[in-house]
């Protein structure tokens, strides 16, 4: 048995204040626990339910007697009864299970958790049961409710003055000579019965029959009593017609011996029910009429002091502060979140925290919320020590928990109730980690170690601590998709691109130590010991000598059946480590040919989405074309130094034309090195990554720009019309004498002089510009001479020294990576590095309206798009052209499908160069790639948030609908008509649906819930009279039945619309075929898309590419790039789930040109050195970096030799 439990005061409280015929099964004051704060209702005493009013019935109660602990063998009774709705409740304690009850020394009070199924309910009654927590107590509890034995028709009976004033009439009719006779009142109706009741529950009572014909009975229940029989005669009274007259007798119950075992439906208990409740209507009576009760001086006691003693609850310490001022409303559902109450003292508190956290370990975080908010409201030092030790032992609470999940950007639920598993979590992080600077890192890993302490998760909070102790640790620490089956080569690779600081190598070693030894590897132990893993890597030959054993390279002539066998042949004959290398090696090779299959880009750690921009340059020939082969497009700069056309609409200045090329050759280096390697991934150059992200003219403070400057030919830099100023230093600085031979050194590399032209001063490390020196004075030329000068020239400044241009380049690196770690959108970095590539090329024309430069990179994605207005009268102005680099779609609100997202760009829609007009937009010319751009991110309700809606996508598009042709336009009216009706619908259904307030509830659902809390006020102002507070709230009387009806009216409105929305859907898509059933000449086949998967604060992007030349998919995640079998390409077509990711960015190629578009594999990987062929073994150098086998065999204690010189060999 685990859950929350109540400490038996605040049962106490809660049993005082529950009422059964007000209350919902789902949210029961007394059983139930209200939710965390903020996650639903707290349970209360619910409005217009009975402030009961209970006495104790001693005569069926087993009260504790005074000064006396019980024992196994004790059971204690209380039944009690309501005076004001007469309902019946038995209250029982049993030991039978007990050592040791509560209170003792270790458990001051009970702490009861309740017992689902061991409860029960009937027409007349229902029951609950509890157990006390506390392992040698375990005091069992039940409590049962009954209706009153009395019903309303009985109360009617004995209370209607009509009814008494016909029995008076009928009486006075059947015997008109008797005096005395008078209309009983209800009083005394009642007042009789009662005293009936009382004498046959008396056994010593001897007069048990008197005359039907009494005149007081008569009075009371008619003639003879018969208008009273069926009640009469249930409670017990009997009739007799005998010889000697008509004779009523009293009832005759049996003495009861055994008050626990007692059946329900007893008749002594029955009566001595109806005793109280007769009393309790008399009491009724008189504050209603005013009248006399002959039971006033019984009196009613209060039962609640009995309640206490039964439950041990009595005598608890409490909070004095408390008996002045109130705690505040908002932190009642804190208190009852522990099962305690408001006046409990600090060690009451403590301890209901932590038999809550014993018994509910789950909640561990939220009671640890409100302990801290108990604590924090008291100002208890008492407490607040309490939490502050808690903190010290790393429990966080649920607010901490919830900004860890805020933090990672991660959704505290997701769609259709599915769970969120720990693997998900981890993913979540590791993407996080791989886009996030050394300070963010850290604080990620804090977020995960709480939600790892809160979840109880050995897995969550080894990866925040980044222990590295177990084989599955080491996997989670290397994460992106690191398993057991991943190949040795493949998890270094991954190594490789985690060691961005010491630490973060260490821990790399370590990772691969504890897989070495799992393992038993030799490639991961060598790497260990030397760096490398190619010490002991076996070649194809070997490894097919080995296994088939014929020593051959060419696979391709191999049989794949056979090699089959073989392999299994000799894994039975010859297991090991050897014949699984050889294997490993066998199955590499035949995987992919270096000459094709593209290769993968090792990311810097937070670069996955440029690495997917590279990526997609490269597989698209005609980008790749104009990088590799820039100079014969970028701008001479001997022939001009100022661009005269626009790019991307702003006028291009020196410098940016010079960065533009130099990024186009950083560009090119990388795109040859793809093309050479024999490598399957490389890694883009740390300048390449940075002059993505750094302002045209901070790229001077690199260092490369400054070694090659000087040194690179056909650049701009040797023009003789471009000025070369040094590099200077703050005057006030003095070069460091200690840095003086590595000045030399490096000045015997290249100059430090960075080429710039006269606008363009180097930026010192603190952002200023170098100083001016003041302007000398005008000279005059001496009689008879002329002046060859008007002032003398200026001293050289001095150039700057090693350690400034180094911090000047390390200022630069830092702030382009954190402008890479800010950079999310692959579309902002796709736009900003084709700006900079445009800005260095030359025009081979102009756009006239527009003054943009037209180059051989802008008419491979160009689309001219129309804007006409079209008018009310059905006229259409002249439209209006535009150049776009790509079609933008609207952010998804709803699943949609790629023809649904153009249709919302090019529809009739409010125009916006004409205020009150609508127009229509329409494609004038198709470039031969259409980029499609999806975004994802909008700033709804107050907050940014990721949309990851299902947009569909089509392996074939056709545009033709959306050509500036108008033989269509009939039928694009057409449609519009039926899409802006689909549109409005669906608007109009998100309103209804979407309930902002509460993520689990549509709004007839918040509308259902606010009407039911409003009925449930209805008897609040009564309430809020008889406390004295005033003449009660102002709520209108149809206030919650017009909030119902409305409730139920969105509800039937959300039906139809949806039926509506289908029909009409369906109705469209119809008319489109039909219309467009013929329009199929500008075809378009998919050939890009750009996936991301997380928030939008973070998260990963890889790139699918169409290779259509050998119809196949390949993902490229960066290093990775793995073709995608036939059966997942829906996972890019219609990507649904958080592993499809969503796709962002999605780039068409005109069919026809498609194969000479899209190549995705340029391979000429340079041929691998032939070995060196030693005439004299002797004269082989001694080996660099080599290590004995022996000595990384596992479990090998072998040491190594005192350090050693190598000899100076002749090479």
């Amino acid at each position: 048995m685990s859950g929350p439990g109540k400490l038996a005061p605040k049962l106490c409280d809660d049993f005082l204040n529950f009422d059964p015929n007000k209350t919902l099964p789902t949210a029961r004051l007394l059983v139930d626990h209200s939710p965390p704060v903020g996650e639903g209702q707290y349970l209360s005493y619910k409005i217009g339910s009975c402030r009961h009013e209970y006495t104790t019935k001693h005569t069926q109660s087993i009260l504790p007697p005074l000064d006396s602990r019980p024992d196994a063998t004790t059971t204690y009774k209380l039944s009690v009864v309501c005076k004001k709705c007469r309902l019946h409740a038995v209250v029982v304690t049993d030991y039978a299970r007990s050592t040791d009850p509560c209170p003792n020394s270790g458990n001051p009070q009970h702490h009861f958790r309740n017992l689902p199924d061991e409860g029960g309910s009937s027409a007349t009654q229902i029951a609950y049961a509890w157990q006390c927590s506390a392992s040698q107590c375990q005091a069992q509890l039940q409590i049962t409710y009954r209706t009153p034995r009395l019903t309303d028709g009985d109360r009617d009976l004995l209370t209607n003055t009509e009814r008494l004033k016909r029995r008076f009439d009928a009486v006075v009719e059947h015997n008109p000579s008797r005096d005395g006779l008078r209309q009983a009142t209800p009083m005394e109706a009642l007042s009789r019965l009662r005293k009936y009741i009382h004498d046959s529950l008396n056994p010593t009572h001897n007069r048990r029959a008197f005359p039907a014909d009494n005149k007081r009975f008569m009075e009371t229940f008619g003639v003879h009593g018969k208008e009273c029989l069926p009640l009469l005669q249930r409670l017990g009274f009997k009739y007799d017609e005998a010889d000697t007259g008509f004779e009523w007798s009293l009832p005759n119950p049996e003495v009861i011996n055994n008050r626990l075992t007692v059946d329900v439906n007893d008749e002594r208990e029955l009566l001595e029910d109806v005793e109280f409740e007769l009393a309790a209507l008399m009491f009724r009576i008189a504050i209603d009429t005013g009248a006399m009760n002959p039971s006033a001086s019984e009196g009613w006691s209060d039962a609640k002091h009995d309640l206490e003693r039964t439950l041990a609850a009595q005598g608890y310490p409490r909070y004095a502060p408390l008996r002045r001022v109130a705690p505040p409303n908002d932190l009642l559902p804190y208190f009852a979140s522990l099962g305690a109450l408001p006046d409990f003292a600090d060690t009451l508190i403590e301890f209901a925290f932590d038999r809550q956290l014993d018994c509910d370990p789950e909640r561990q975080s939220y009671y640890f919320e409100c302990l801290q908010e108990i604590a924090k409201n008291r100002a208890s030092e008492q407490l607040q020590t309490r939490v502050a030790m808690l903190h010290s032992q790393d429990m966080v609470s649920r607010r901490d928990v919830s900004a860890a999940f805020r933090h990672l950007d991660i959704p505290l639920r997701l769609p259709h109730e599915k769970p969120i598993t720990d693997e998900y979590i981890l993913d979540c992080f590791q993407a996080r980690q791989a886009n996030s600077s050394a300070a963010v890192a850290e604080g990620n890993r804090d977020a995960l170690y709480k939600i790892g302490i809160s979840r109880h998760s050995q897995p969550l909070i080894s990866a925040s601590k980044q222990s590295v102790e177990t084989y599955e640790e080491a996997l989670a620490w290397l994460g992106q998709s690191a398993n057991k089956d991943m190949p040795d080569d493949m998890l270094l690779a991954i190594a490789a691109t985690k060691q961005e600081s010491a630490s973060d190598k260490e821990i790399a070693r370590k990772a691969i130590s504890t897989i070495a030894r799992e393992r038993k590897s030799e490639p991961l132990n060598n790497w260990l010991l030397t760096g490398s893993s190619s010490g002991f890597e076996m070649t194809v030959e070997e490894a097919m000598q080995h296994i088939t054993g014929t020593a051959t390279t060419n696979l391709s002539a191999i049989d794949a059946t056979i090699l089959g066998i073989q392999i299994d042949s000799a894994r039975s004959d010859r297991p090991g480590e050897h014949t699984e290398k050889a294997i490993r090696t066998i199955q590499k090779a035949m995987a992919h040919s270096p000459a094709t299959w593209p290769v993968g880009l090792v990311s810097h750690g937070n670069t996955c989405y440029l690495n997917s921009l590279l990526q997609y340059y490269f597989g698209m020939k005609a980008y790749r074309d104009i990088i590799l082969n820039y100079d014969q497009y970028k701008l001479d700069l001997h022939d001009a130094t100022v661009k005269e056309h626009r790019v991307g609409g702003t006028q291009i200045s020196t410098t940016e034309i010079k960065s533009g090329q130099r990024f186009a050759r950083d560009l090119r280096e990388l795109f040859q090195r793809m093309i050479k390697t024999r490598d399957s991934s490389v890694m883009p150059s740390k300048d390449l990554v940075c002059r993505a992200f750094l302002a045209p003219e901070r790229y001077s403070e690199l260092a490369s720009d400054a070694i090659d400057d000087d040194v690179m030919p056909n650049g701009a830099e040797e023009h003789a019309d471009t000025k070369i100023s040094d590099v200077t230093a703050p005057i006030a600085e003095t070069p460091d004498p200690d840095s003086a031979s590595k000045e030399e050194r490096r000045a015997s590399v290249a100059s430090s002089a960075t080429l710039q032209a006269d606008d363009d001063a180097p930026m010192l490390d603190h952002g200023d510009r170098p100083p001016t020196p003041p302007a000398s004075p005008t000279l005059k030329a001496l009689p008879g001479k002329e002046s060859s000068h008007s002032a003398p020239p200026l001293p050289p400044r001095r150039r700057a020294t090693l350690q400034e241009m180094e911090k000047a380049e390390d200022k630069a690196l830092k702030e382009a990576e954190e402008e890479a770690k800010k950079q999310q959108d692959v579309t902002e970095v796709h736009d900003s590095a084709t700006q900079r590539l445009r800005a260095g090329m030359k025009a081979l024309g102009v756009d006239d309206k527009t003054e943009e430069q037209v180059d051989a990179l802008r008419v491979l994605y160009t689309v001219a798009v129309t804007d006409a207005v079209l008018r009310t009268d059905g006229t259409r102005e002249k439209p209006s052209v535009s150049m776009h680099p790509g079609i933008q779609l609207n952010v998804p609100m709803e699943d949609t499908d790629i023809y649904s997202a153009l249709d919302e760009v090019f529809d009739l829609q409010p125009s916006e160069r004409e205020q009150g007009q609508e127009a229509f937009k329409s494609i004038r010319t198709l470039p031969p790639i259409v980029q499609v751009c999806i975004p994802r991110i909008a700033y709804e309700n107050g907050q940014t948030s990721k949309f990851t809606k299902t947009v569909k996508l089509e392996d074939e598009l056709y545009l033709d609908r959306y050509l500036e042709n108008s033989d269509i336009f009939a039928s694009r009216e057409a449609c519009w008509t039926l899409r802006r009706r689909l549109r409005n619908m669906r608007r109009e259904r998100r309103v209804l649906r979407d309930a902002d307030v509460a993520p689990d509830l549509d709004v007839p659902g918040v509308m259902s819930e606010a009407a039911a809390h409003l009925e449930s006020l209805s008897g609040i102002d009564a309430e809020v009279v008889d406390i004295g507070l005033g003449s009660g709230l102002e709520i209108g009387p149809d206030l919650a039945s017009d909030m119902k009806s409305a409730a139920e009216r969105h509800s039937q409105r959300v039906v139809v619309l949806t039926k509506e929305i289908d029909s009409l859907h369906s109705e469209l898509k119809s008319k489109c075929e039909t219309a467009y059933r013929n329009l199929k000449t500008s075809k378009y086949r998919l050939a890009a898309v750009f996936f991301h998967r997380g928030g939008h604060g973070g998260g990963h992007y890889w790139l699918d590419i169409h290779d259509f030349t050998n119809n196949i998919w390949r993902r490229y995640n960066d290093e990775t790039v793995q073709e995608l079998p036939d059966n997942r390409i829906h996972e890019i077509l219609e990507a649904k789930t958080y592993d499809h990711g969503t796709p962002t960015y999605v780039v068409y190629v005109e069919d026809s040109q498609k194969e000479e578009l899209v190549q995705p594999v340029c391979r000429d990987p340079e041929p691998a050195p032939e070995p060196v062929q030693w005439e004299n073994e002797s004269a082989r150098p001694a080996p660099f970096n080599t290590v004995d086998p022996k000595m990384i065999t596992e479990g090998g204690r072998a040491s190594w030799d005192s350090p050693r010189s190598v000899a100076e060999t002749a090479w």
